[in-house]
């Protein structure tokens, strides 16, 4: 193979194939028989090792595919910041779908591990948020997100978010995960560092666990408040959570555009003052290369799509039995 080629949506689909592959055999022998030694293992063996290898194997550069480029603290500062911002709008479009489908039947939303004590807290802390923001991010925004650039920036983008939001395989978290994959992948084009991508990622997972050892702390508090809370139908509490995390959602996103726009600005100021302008000449070049892509190329997402639509089934035929 060329030495330092560009990595080919072809590239792309076979390593989310086996990625595929191997947390639906490895990752959940291990979760099964040890759920944080088994996401430990799934995190840096089945997800952030295979890219790595591939690259290494194919001889294509990591550094310069997977854009490990310095970011800015002051671009960091306001990934953390749009990230943040970003978080209702995640929850609202996965409690509009969690709605619709409440209309089917009851819902059996899988738990989520949350934190009972400091102890736990500090675990799920390096397992859920560092480890899966550091392997993740090199998965999908180190390498489906550049393998998906031949067909343009903007494709790339799009495509890979909703990559990663079925390989989460679970279909009361899919558009969730799908709007902050647009949202990562946005910011690690738009600094061009994949460093934005991994900030993003630990402070979303962050504030989830946070959120989650806050609300369990604080769970004795409303025990009272169970009996009334329990009157109040799923569907309600879902049509009552959307109408609250809309008003939040249409604010903040106003405001993480904005600060986006920051960036925007203070790398267009880059460009112009810099010698490089492969901006314009790589876009060109995958237009050039969109031609070369065939129906062939997609066929390991053929091979993997199905696994989720059977799993969407499964959760799906689960709902309507139980309502």
């Amino acid at each position: 193979m060329e030495q330092g080629r560009k990595l080919k949506v072809v590239d792309a689909n076979i390593l989310y194939l086996i990625g595929a592959i191997l947390f639906f055999t490895i990752g959940f022998y291990f979760q099964h028989l040890n759920l944080n030694l088994g996401l430990i293992i799934t995190q840096y063996v089945l997800i952030l090792l295979p890219p790595i290898v591939y690259l290494t194997i194919n001889k294509i550069p990591i550094k310069r595919t997977m854009r490990f480029n310095k970011i800015r603290p002051k671009h960091s500062f306001l990934v953390i910041c749009i990230t943040l911002l970003m978080y209702p709008t995640a929850v609202l479009v996965n409690a509009i779908f969690m709605a619709v489908l409440s209309f089917l039947g009851n819902l059996n939303i899988p738990e989520i591990p949350t934190a009972t004590n400091a102890t736990e807290y500090i675990l799920l802390i390096f397992i859920i948020s560092i480890s899966a923001g550091i392997c993740e991010e090199v998965f999908f925004r180190g390498f489906i997100l550049p393998g998906y650039e031949q067909l343009g920036k903007r494709k790339a983008i799009v495509f890979s978010s909703i990559l990663f939001g079925i390989f989460h395989f679970n279909v009361y978290n899919l558009f969730g995960p799908i709007v902050l994959g647009l949202v990562f992948s946005y910011l690690v084009i738009l600094t061009n560092s994949i460093y934005a991508g991994i900030i993003g990622h630990i402070i979303n997972n962050g504030f989830a666990v946070t959120l989650g050892y806050i609300l369990n702390r604080l769970s004795h508090f409303v025990e009272e408040n169970q009996e009334a809370a329990a009157e109040v139908s799923t569907t309600t509490a879902l049509l009552m959570s959307i109408v609250f995390f809309g008003i939040i959602a249409i604010i903040s996103g106003m405001i993480a555009l904005k600060l986006a726009g920051i960036i925007k600005k203070d790398m267009d100021e880059q460009k112009k003052s810099t010698e490089e302008n492969n901006f314009l000449q790589d876009e060109e070049k995958y237009e050039e290369e969109i031609l070369s892509v065939s129906l062939r190329d997609y066929i390991p997402l053929l091979l993997v799509v199905p696994l989720f639509f059977l799993v969407a089934f499964i959760q799906v035929k689960e709902i309507i039995g139980l309502g």
